[in-house]
């Protein structure tokens, strides 16, 4: 079914039960019983094309009494990817705190990686008329973001930038590429010359970012890193400890763990297996600060990502968007910061390699 010149979509317009109508050449009233299941006496091409309208048209029908058009609910929604990252929570903590003083209600949702279930969802809470949306994109997929503005929703982008793709989203997040180079930059000062990377295999650009400040790090100290030294994998306990075998630590003196989650777990378990401690037999940095950081001996030198500021800054840029759909944020990339610990071994100069 083609789209009508001029189409609700084509102007950037949330589309309405009149263009659902227009397009499948019927009435409002037809349309209404077949979005609201009264139709089993109408015929059966009849509600196929008013469902491939609605479907083209990318409407969603609002659950909200039309008494509220133009009214705010004081309902915002927060969607991210991953429920088990407290990355993740620490920033969902903030937002509804900053949220909830200024009156609003919030709605967390979960896409677990899963762009589909982010959609489905998106399109369930845009029918419950929110007034705004702080989103981190499944997968740094655009879809939802396109349904987001499609529907007048006002949204704040979190942490997975799209702006190769949509360049004027408003957008806060930390910066991956310092904690990569901070991490490795922290071992090299110490005196290690062979660092090897262990990461999420990831198809986001912005996390990948983190194995970029990696390299550059080692490049300022003229070192190009082994094909041995970079391991990327999923971020489950069992890819952590599957990598880890092929880790050659007869020849590494320090290793970044460029994500917390499982991956990084599965690491750590290994070398406690091999009774390879830190940071006598190897130096480590992590990337992240999970709960547990802090209760291991000896502890870890980590690089602490600014969760709450991020949290804060996403929730008063949402509300601002909120009160004037028409402004425009500043793009806001927060630095991290060092966390030492005791798990880096100095390394004096008369035995420094390069590990090649």
């Amino acid at each position: 079914m083609k789209t009508p010149k001029g189409d609700p979509a084509s102007r950037a317009k949330a589309p309405t039960i009149r263009d659902v109508a227009h397009l499948a050449r019927t009435s409002i009233a037809t349309v209404s019983y077949v979005l609201n299941n009264k139709d089993r006496y109408l015929r059966p091409e009849l509600r196929d094309r008013v469902l491939e309208a609605a479907k083209t048209l990318g409407y969603v029908k609002n659950a909200v009494a039309s008494s509220l058009k133009g009214k705010q609910r004081g309902i915002v929604a927060v969607m991210v990817p991953q429920f088990g990252n407290n990355f993740f929570t620490r920033i969902c903590v903030e937002i509804e705190a900053v949220a909830r003083r200024a009156g609003f209600v919030v709605i967390i949702c979960n896409s677990d990686e899963n762009p589909g279930q982010e959609i489905s969802t998106l399109e369930r809470l845009v029918s419950q008329k929110i007034d705004g949306c702080v989103l981190c994109p499944a997968l740094s997929q655009t879809e939802s973001t396109r349904l987001l503005e499609r529907h007048r929703v006002p949204t704040v982008i979190l942490e997975r930038p799209l702006g190769d793709i949509i360049p004027d989203q408003d957008f806060v997040g930390h910066d991956n590429y310092q904690s990569g180079y901070m991490a490795t930059r922290h071992l090299l000062e110490a005196g290690h010359r062979a660092i090897a990377f262990f990461g999420w295999d990831s198809p986001i650009p912005n996390v990948n970012h983190r194995v970029d400040g990696y390299k550059a790090a080692l490049a300022d100290f003229g070192i190009t890193p082994e094909p041995d030294w970079v391991h990327l994998d999923d971020l489950s306990l069992d890819a952590g400890r599957r990598r880890a075998q092929q880790v050659p630590f007869d020849r590494i003196t320090g290793i970044v763990l460029g994500h917390h989650l499982g991956v990084a777990q599965g690491l750590l378990q290994h070398l406690r297996e091999r009774r390879l401690h830190w940071p006598d037999d190897l130096s480590v940095v992590m990337i992240g600060t999970p709960e547990w950081y802090d209760l291991i001996e000896p502890p870890l030198c980590c690089i602490e990502r600014p969760e709450s500021e991020m949290g804060r800054q996403a929730a008063l840029l949402l509300l601002e968007k909120v009160r004037d759909p028409q402004h425009r944020g500043p793009q806001t990339i927060l630095p991290v910061t060092f966390i030492p610990g005791s798990s880096v071994r100095q390394i004096p100069p008369t035995t420094i390699s390069t590990g090649s």
